[in-house]
């Protein structure tokens, strides 16, 4: 019998050896003592190496944030530079509909009427929330109604543990994995939420710590997707914690050898057997006189010549499990020039853009903006219903006069706007150019134009070469 143009039977005499000369072999699938190291790798889905690992990855994550400087600067460097000033909408209506949604915009979103605890504005949840998703993997937010104002809703943000993990399997609904609940179609219709935080149940003994079923329409869910079918997140840089507890224990441990050896300045040495007086410690401009057969010797501190080059091959490891540079997570730019930092900040950069517009956007800003409009239709402070582009702050410009200049090539090269950099400046463009033309006009009735106003000499170009020569020297 012949299958795809073997001989099954005759395969089957064949010896292992044979066998791997006729079929195309990978080493890396070997399973005999050269793949051992692979011996964790299961053929699992997401979900079930997400349900396994994720209450142990949120612990040890958020145990590292508070104890771990490089955990706490990795977290950090994600969320300012995702996040920063916040991701801003801009309405896509007329001019006149778009300035009446600014100015309810504001009242509502700049202000701490937004929060459901009263002490953020939505640029501020913002940041919250991407905290609690680096942090823990997932967090969720939650639709709140009131009964006053011309956005009568607020936001409450929660951590991920709030969804209970341990709804899995058919119900009455349809089916639940990790407590997001599916209909018999597999869409998503809800989430099963706890009212506390189930680490909080030795303070709220008598609170009653089953989760209740929460339909879609008021939770949004925000984590991010590396799977196909994932339905939590897991927290970021888990490909080095490993690492990075040792790491610290290597410190901790040199740290400790170096006090121990400077608590010890002299030894002593006596030849004779003889009892002599013993000094305790070394005083400053103190004469001591040896007695005979004794002598001196001032030990050697440990040497410390290959901590620095370990240390930067494990910092570099720990950065790229965070998506961030060494640079970013280490702070340390002191070997660094133009080039490459803008070969780094375009390599990272594309990560930030990515947890901008592929997590952020499109799971909690847009959302939200429609919780806002629905809201403020039924009001009635708005009558009709308005989209909304987000825009993401842009990343911090290395050298503003090259980085200037680039923009404005792209704006007049039309692959970009003005308002959409002025939007990622942070800035409402109606407000700026209402505010350039009325400088323009103040100027013109002064008599000043802009080309009166000189420049200060640009020296960026000479600091550059400078620092690269020295570099290659």
């Amino acid at each position: 019998m012949k299958v795809l143009g073997f001989d099954i039977k005759r395969q089957k005499r064949l010896s292992r050896s044979e066998l791997e000369r006729k079929v195309r072999y990978y080493e890396a699938a070997d399973k005999g003592r050269l793949g051992q190291s692979f011996r964790l790798a299961r053929a699992t889905g997401a979900n079930v190496e997400v349900a396994q690992a994720l209450p142990d990855l949120r612990s040890r994550s958020r145990f590292m944030a508070r104890n771990n400087g490089w955990a706490k600067r990795g977290v950090e460097a994600i969320v300012k530079n995702t996040v920063g000033e916040g991701n801003r909408p801009a309405p896509l209506g007329t001019s006149e509909v778009n300035k009446r949604i600014k100015e309810v915009w504001r009242a509502w979103a700049e202000t701490t009427e937004c929060d459901w605890y009263g002490k953020t504005n939505l640029y501020g949840l913002q940041e919250l929330m991407c905290r609690s998703v680096v942090e823990g993997g997932d967090a969720i937010a939650i639709l709140r109604k009131t009964r006053t104002g011309d956005v009568p809703i607020k936001i409450q943000l929660l951590e991920g543990d709030f969804i209970d993990h341990t709804k899995n399997g058919p119900n009455d609904k349809g089916f639940a994995r990790l407590g997001i609940q599916f209909n018999k179609n597999s869409e998503l219709i809800g989430y099963w939420l706890f009212d506390q935080h189930p680490g909080e149940q030795s303070m709220l003994l008598k609170l009653n710590f089953e989760s209740n079923f929460h339909a879609k329409e008021n939770v949004l869910h925000v984590f991010e997707v590396l799977r196909i079918g994932q339905v939590r997140g897991v927290p970021f840089g888990v490909a080095a914690f490993m690492k990075m507890q040792d790491f610290s224990d290597y410190e901790e441990a040199q740290l400790i050898k170096q006090k121990i050896a400077s608590a010890y300045s002299v030894f002593v040495s006596n030849l004779d057997s003889q009892e002599t007086k013993k000094y305790e410690y070394i005083e400053s401009g103190k004469i001591n006189y040896l007695a005979a057969g004794e002598t001196v010797e001032f030990p050697d501190m440990p040497a410390v010549g290959d901590f620095d080059g370990y240390s930067v091959r494990i910092l570099q490891n720990i950065a790229s499990a965070f998506g961030i540079t060494y640079e970013m997570l280490t702070m340390d730019y002191s070997k660094v020039n133009f080039t490459s930092g803008r070969m780094a900040k375009i390599d990272v950069s594309a990560n930030f853009r990515s947890w901008q517009y592929n997590m952020m956007a499109p799971q909690f800003c847009a959302p939200v903006w429609q919780w806002f409009m629905d809201a403020c239709l039924i009001s009635g402070a708005l009558t009709q219903q308005t989209a909304a582009d987000w825009t993401a702050p842009r990343v911090q410009q290395l050298d503003p006069v090259k980085e200037t200049n680039a923009r404005l090539t792209a704006v007049q090269a039309g692959f970009t706007t003005i308002s959409e950099i002025i939007r990622e400046d942070g800035r409402d463009p109606d407000e700026f150019f209402e505010e350039y033309a009325a400088d323009m006009k103040r100027l013109q009735e002064l008599g000043i134009t802009l080309s009166s106003v000189q420049h200060a000499p640009d020296i960026s170009e000479q600091n550059n070469n400078n620092n690269e020569q020295a570099q290659s020297q």
